[in-house]
């Protein structure tokens, strides 16, 4: 029981994860730039003086953090999406994480080309990119958590 909790929380977050992502994905050109500008405000006031935000600096950083914005949250899919299949395809590794890659990938390029039906946006073959190495990313951390758990539990280190 306690087994398919776990397993239906896992298919959960990633379904919620995957919604997030297509919430971002829906809004249009001018929302999706109001939204990034709020959020790198609100960071940058925590770094700099109020008199240092200005418009220009907000636009100067407006670029890299939404390409940290698309790894970082495609880096969470990877993660959950790791722990979904290792939960699902328990003791194959072999199938399970490139299984959570395709998925992720996969993913990424529906995404890209949903965004194409958002006013002023489109697809991006760089996005598709920046989102898989994300993904790949969050399958390593999965990794790395998964094993020194696992680890720190048997004090000896397993096979995956």
């Amino acid at each position: 029981m306690k087994n398919k909790v776990i397993l239906i929380c896992s298919w959960i977050c990633v379904a919620l994860t995957m919604l997030m992502i297509f919430c971002f994905s829906s809004e249009d050109a001018e929302k999706s730039s109001e939204t990034s500008s709020e959020v790198i405000e609100g960071v940058l006031d925590i770094v700099l003086p109020k008199d240092e935000i200005t418009p220009e600096v907000v636009k100067k950083y407006q670029f890299p953090f939404r390409k940290a914005a698309h790894f970082g949250i495609y880096m969470l899919l990877g993660f959950c999406l790791a722990n979904a299949f290792q939960f699902s395809i328990k003791k194959k590794w072999y199938i399970s994480y490139p299984c959570s890659l395709a998925s992720g990938i996969v993913y990424s390029i529906t995404d890209e080309w949903h965004q194409g039906f958002s006013k002023g946006r489109g697809p991006s073959a760089r996005d598709v990119l920046i989102d898989s190495s994300g993904v790949l990313v969050g399958i390593l951390i999965f990794l790395a958590v998964f094993y020194l758990y696992n680890y720190m539990k048997s004090k000896k280190p397993i096979n995956l």
